[in-house]
């Protein structure tokens, strides 16, 4: 099994959390957001020491989510600007997402992490899964199959049977809605002969963050293979809803969960 961190880069307590989970073995992935301009060398360079049993990725940000334009790093065409995910979502599913121009901006992100990096990344997924949706699949396989074959990362699939999660009595319905856009990745992915995951954990509805504790073990429950992947969002200071309770980040790194299943984490593991 793969636990994967995501959103490094994005904050600074996120990237403490993420790098202390590594400094305990706790993790075997972690995502970067290479796009964002706090996500610099020196940030990226803390999680490179730990690059022997963790597999470093690029996290895309390919859609806002309430990021002002100025934390985008440059690219070689210009600062980036993203829709809002709604309207990235209602595109493709529109068949209206230009898959050359997402192309490019893979490609562009893809370059950031080499020279943020000094290495290619292990693996690619997007922020808010946006690297599945229709049109941006097709951009991403058609960059990642356009690298010379013995470099190229694998890709991340968010399926997960929903057999899966009702046997171990997980929220389904935002779990069963991201895991049809993982099915239809996977079928591409294999068609296209690109290495990916079998089987993804982690989904809920962040309203009841407070229930992470009781979810965690069932998530691991779901993942039989070895390179199957149970996302993690670790990290402090994000209130949901209500600045009494403890956040979200805050939960899902202070729970205890993850430190329960430490012989359960391998190191990388790629199909």
């Amino acid at each position: 099994m793969i636990i994967c961190a995501d959103d490094y880069g994005l904050r600074e307590d996120i990237d403490r959390a993420i790098l202390g989970l590594c400094s305990l073995g706790k993790l075997s992935a972690v995502s970067c957001m290479v796009a964002l301009e706090r996500c610099g060398a020196d940030a990226l360079q803390r999680l490179l020491a730990y690059q022997a049993k963790v597999d470093v990725g690029l996290h895309l940000c390919l859609a806002d989510e309430t990021l002002p334009a100025s934390v985008f790093a440059a690219t070689a065409q210009s600062r980036p600007h993203f829709p809002a995910y709604g309207v990235c979502l209602r595109r493709a599913l529109l068949g209206r997402v230009p898959v050359r121009e997402l192309f490019r901006q893979i490609s562009a992100q893809y370059q950031l992490f080499l020279q943020k990096c000094g290495r290619r990344p292990d693996f690619i997924d997007g922020h808010l899964h946006v690297h599945q949706l229709p049109g941006v699949r097709e951009g991403l396989i058609e960059f990642v199959q356009s690298l010379p074959a013995n470099t190229r990362p694998y890709l991340r699939n968010t399926r997960e049977p929903l057999r899966n999660l009702w046997r171990e009595r997980l929220p389904w319905l935002k779990a069963a809605l991201i895991g049809a856009l993982g099915r239809r990745m996977l079928g591409r992915l294999r068609a296209a002969g690109l290495l990916t995951n079998d089987g993804f954990a982690g989904v809920y509805d962040f309203r009841h963050w407070r229930r992470y504790p009781e979810y965690f073990p069932r998530f691991v429950a779901c993942l039989s293979d070895r390179n199957g992947i149970l996302v993690v969002h670790p990290g402090s200071q994000e209130a949901w809803r209500r600045q009494e309770f403890a956040t979200l980040r805050e939960c899902e790194f202070n729970s205890g969960t993850l430190h329960r299943f430490q012989d359960r984490v391998p190191s990388a593991a790629k199909s």
